[in-house]
């Protein structure tokens, strides 16, 4: 869906026998990314900038929470650095990082499948 500009992309599935949602609203200069496990809700936040001209990497920092901070903030430089805009992004979800890390990403993935794709979303078929 797009309202002045601005997308709204939804990706949801089951990974791993959990239910995983991802919503990202895109605007002209950011991403703003909700991964939830079950439904959504607000969770550890992370915020990143694009890299600079001459930077190797993002900037992140984490805003709010503790669990998963370090994947937050992986989840947020990934997606500044793909869509070069500042990404603020949300991930609540259950179990170790070792265990959240790779669902995280692949809903990532996914919601970023349907950024310019028209297509209404998906669910993602099977384990991931």
């Amino acid at each position: 869906m797009e309202v002045d500009g601005a997308k709204l992309l939804r990706a949801e599935g089951e990974l791993d026998g959990r239910r995983y949602v991802a919503v990202m609203l895109e605007l002209p200069n950011a991403c703003i990314l909700l991964v939830s496990e079950e439904r959504l809700a607000l969770g550890t936040l992370a915020l990143a900038l694009p890299p600079a001209p001459r930077a190797l990497a993002p900037s992140s920092t984490g805003i709010m929470g503790e669990r998963h901070a370090m994947l937050a903030r992986m989840l947020a430089e990934r997606l500044a650095g793909l869509t070069g805009k500042i990404a603020l992004v949300s991930l609540r979800a259950g179990g170790t990082e070792a265990e959240v890390g790779p669902r995280a990403i692949a809903m990532l993935k996914k919601v970023l499948e349907q950024r310019g794709s028209g297509h209404e979303p998906t669910a993602l078929p099977g384990r991931v």
